[in-house]
């Protein structure tokens, strides 16, 4: 914080009265008047350390700033200018002249005062210690991909360039934008696709079951014709069999008993 000596305060002794204001211009600064002679050969002297004075003819010397805490030196202080300060790693200024150290924020963040927050539903940041903007609004069913925190939302287009986004930035505050997600066309598509893949699955696995059940029954029936046709052979060449006991001389002779 720069700490300085209020008007008519002095780092030393300094000189009153008309004299003083003499020949102002030849009075170099980082010094300071303390006699009506300063800057004809006498009476100027020299700021002492931690002071300085940056213009010439003035009275008194002014404090350096010091850099402590969360600020670092960028320029030390000299008896003609003032000390310059920037913050430590993890931080960055704020404020005029880097008068406060805020904390750095990271992509998908935003300093709201008292530290780092996410940026809220419908808004985005994609560069660090940057502001949350609003994300683009895409026309009807046009979402290609979804805005996150860090990321802006990208929209489908007519053109056949498919990477040309278009982004309004706003130095308003954030306020959450609704945004048409994909919705019916979406899932007709999806259950499209379901169907037409289970199609296939079953094509593939039940198909080959039907060719081997097919051949399977063809042999069943093959077999189960071919025992309809040899069992009546059977059956007559077993009555022939039985008829062949009685020869035709037996009958004769029976035929002559009778």
């Amino acid at each position: 914080r720069r700490v300085r000596t209020g008007p008519g305060r002095e780092a030393r002794g300094a000189g009153r009265g008309p004299a003083a204001a003499a020949h102002p211009l030849s009075r170099p600064a980082g010094t300071f008047v303390v006699g009506a002679g300063c800057g004809l050969g006498a009476a100027c002297r020299q700021c002492p350390p931690d002071t300085f004075s940056s213009a010439a003819g003035l009275r008194g010397c002014t404090l350096c700033r010091k850099c402590e805490g969360r600020f670092r030196y960028l320029k030390e202080c000299s008896s003609k200018s003032d000390a310059e300060c920037t913050c430590k790693e993890g931080y960055r200024c704020s404020g005029d002249g880097c008068s406060r150290c805020d904390r750095s924020c990271g992509v998908g963040q935003e300093n709201s005062g008292s530290g780092c927050q996410t940026c809220r539903y419908g808004t985005f940041n994609d560069q660090p210690n940057g502001s949350c903007r609003n994300w683009t609004k895409c026309s009807e069913n046009q979402v290609l991909e979804p805005g996150t925190a860090s990321k802006d939302v990208i929209c489908k287009h007519a053109s056949h360039n498919p990477t040309l986004v278009t982004t309004l930035p706003t130095m308003s505050p954030a306020i959450p934008v609704s945004i048409t997600m994909p919705g019916k066309d979406l899932q007709e598509d999806i259950i499209r696709i379901s169907l037409t893949v289970a199609g296939l699955l079953c094509i593939v696995f039940l198909l080959p079951s039907c060719i081997c059940f097919s051949i399977w029954q063809k042999k069943k029936l093959h077999a189960v014709f071919k025992k309809m046709h040899t069992t009546p052979e059977q059956s007559i060449q077993e009555d022939d069999a039985c008829s062949c006991r009685f020869p035709e001389e037996e009958q004769d002779l029976l035929l002559d008993l009778s």
